[in-house]
Formats: structure tokens, C-alpha cells, sequence
């Protein structure tokens, strides 16, 4: 695959990124990077976890929710904001709402995690949560937008909403200036663009590989296939990565990602199970998928120092119980 030249108007500047840094840093701390020792020892090279789980709403979605609300004029950021979500970006966009004390309206699918759900309406934001599926809960939180005259925060594409997660690459190349690989969590593209773009400019030696379930699949067949490939909608335990993409996702792909991996139902459930009896992590299914992809072989030939981003906690109990239970 040939490298397509970056669209600015769908990938942010590193400029943007750094500005994007300067206004978290006022409000978050820099996630941990733990040595991950069990994964070390096994596979012989140096593996890091890069802990976006432990940020405030469990994810590394509040960096670019938080920083599209900082950017707003505040006569916009007065009206309210608008946004659909599998969960974590809503909880981020309450989060960052509640910050500046403006209403937040969030649409998110009827098969989101409820703790995802409870999390929203605990921050003060107003939940509908009446559509079947992630596409469906889009359709009408753009049209919200539109009839009220309010911003509408896509969860994944957006210069702001990139240039904010792309602050976890630069905190990655400062606490891990040798890294040679890095495995990100891929949905529509959010974090793999604003990382991308860093790591491109800063490192552009690091192997940078996304990382999703079969049934997230959207990216990983839209790049294999050269144009936006459709998926259907199916129970995945790594909701956080599903949908569709578009096509400022799948240039976002193309530009930044040096390949894509899938891994199993089964393969995320078990290793959410193991992150719990090796490290006391309580991980999601879209937060597990890199680790997953390490464990499971999906990655060939792994070169360290190797990065893992773990982002999202946000699991239901009684689910997350229940893998514990199969993967005894």
C-alpha cells in the first residue's frame, strides 16, 4: 500500500497536538507507561503498558472531547454540545461538558454497556439511549445538531478532537524515546489519526499497528480493500470499536497505520480474564484487543521496546464476571 500524502483537513498539525497538550495539561496528568513483566519475560523484548484506562472516565477518549470544548468560542460552547458514542467518547464529552458547565446531549446505542451509560448521566449529561446500534445513534445526533444549532462531536474524526488524542503519542515518545512498536485500539480511527500523526513526524521508524476484533472490522477491510467497505452491526465484546468508517477514516488508516490485526471474540475474552489474574486490571474488550493481538500471535516478529495502549475500564460487572468464570 501506498502511502497517501496527509489531508490537514482530516489529520491535525503536530502543532495542533502540541497546543492540544498544553490545554490538558492544566486538567490531566500524563497516563502511566508500566513495564508489562509477564509479557516481557514471555516474549524476550521490552512491553509497555500505556494506561489511558486509569484517566478520569476510564479511557483515552476525554483528551479529544476535552480539547474540541477548549477550542469552542464561548458563545458556541455555551449552547451545548451533541455527540453519539458506544460509551467511552460520551463519557468523555460529559466529562469535558460538565468542566465547562454546559449541557451535553449523548446518543448512544440501546446495547451500550450500562456502566457506560451510568457514568454519562452521572456527569450531568442527558442520555437517549433509544437506537439499536452505534450507526443508528450518529444518524440522529447529527440531525439533533443540525435542528438545534448546536456542535455536534463525532467521536472519531474532527482536526480538535485528533489533535487531543494524538497527546498520548507525544506522552508515549517522552517516557519511551527508544519505542520500535506501538499497537493501538482501532475503531473509526480517532486515536490511531492523532497518535499517527505524531509518530509519523517524531518516529517515523516506529511500527505502528492497529488493532481490532473480527467484528470491528471496518477499518482493517477498508484498507485492504483500497474504498470504505460497510460492516453489519454484531455483538462484539469490544463495543468501544464498533461502526462504520468513512472517508476521512479511511484515509486516516492509510496515512497512519503500518498495518491492522484482528483478533477473536474468544481471544479478547481470555485476555481480559488474564489482565485481571496477572496485573488486577479490569480492562474492556476494546481496551484488551492490543494486548490480545500480542498474546494471541497476531503481531509478527514483535521488535521492543513494544507499547500497548489499554484504554477503557468501562465494563459491566456482571459480564466481566463472567469471562473471569469461562477463562478460569
Amino acid at each position: 500500500m501506498t502511502r497517501p500524502t496527509p489531508d490537514p483537513h482530516v489529520l491535525p498539525s503536530l502543532s495542533a497536538v502540541r497546543a492540544a497538550a498544553d490545554r490538558l495539561r492544566t486538567v490531566l496528568e500524563p497516563s502511566r507507561l508500566i513495564r508489562a513483566s509477564a509479557l516481557s519475560d514471555a516474549f524476550g523484548v521490552e512491553v509497555f503498558y500505556k494506561c489511558e484506562f486509569e484517566n478520569p472516565t476510564g479511557s483515552f477518549k476525554v483528551r479529544g472531547a476535552y480539547n474540541v470544548l477548549a477550542s469552542m468560542s464561548p458563545e458556541d460552547r455555551a449552547k451545548g454540545v451533541v455527540a453519539s458514542s458506544a460509551g467511552n467518547h460520551g463519557l468523555g464529552v460529559a466529562y469535558a461538558a460538565h468542566a465547562f458547565s454546559v449541557p451535553a446531549m449523548l446518543y448512544v446505542p440501546s446495547t451500550a454497556p450500562q456502566v457506560k451509560k451510568d457514568g454519562i448521566r452521572a456527569l450531568g449529561a442527558t442520555v437517549n439511549e433509544e437506537q439499536p446500534d452505534y450507526d443508528a445513534a450518529m444518524v440522529v445526533a447529527k440531525v439533533h445538531g443540525q435542528e438545534h444549532g448546536i456542535r455536534f462531536i463525532n467521536p472519531c474524526v474532527g482536526i480538535d478532537l485528533l489533535a487531543g488524542q494524538g497527546t498520548v503519542a507525544l506522552e508515549v515518545l517522552e517516557q519511551c524515546p527508544t519505542v520500535a512498536t506501538v499497537a493501538i485500539c482501532t475503531g473509526g480511527g480517532g486515536l490511531l489519526g492523532g497518535m499517527g500523526v505524531v509518530l509519523r513526524a517524531l518516529a517515523p521508524n516506529v511500527r505502528v499497528i492497529g488493532t481490532q476484533s473480527v467484528e470491528t472490522a471496518a477499518m482493517t477491510k477498508s484498507i485492504a480493500a483500497g474504498h470504505v467497505v460497510p460492516i453489519p452491526s454484531t455483538p462484539t465484546l469490544a463495543d468501544g470499536l464498533a461502526g462504520l468508517i468513512d472517508e476521512d477514516g479511511l484515509h486516516i488508516g492509510q496515512y497512519c497505520a503500518d498495518e491492522m490485526v484482528l483478533v477473536s471474540e474468544d481471544e479478547i475474552g481470555e485476555t481480559i480474564a488474564w489482565l485481571w489474574r496477572t496485573d488486577d486490571f479490569v480492562i474492556e474488550g476494546a481496551g484488551a484487543v492490543t494486548v490480545a493481538a500480542l498474546r494471541h500471535g497476531r503481531i509478527a516478529e514483535p521488535k521492543g521496546p513494544i507499547v500497548l495502549l489499554l484504554s477503557g475500564r468501562n465494563i459491566d460487572p456482571g459480564k466481566h464476571s463472567a469471562l473471569l468464570a469461562k477463562h478460569t
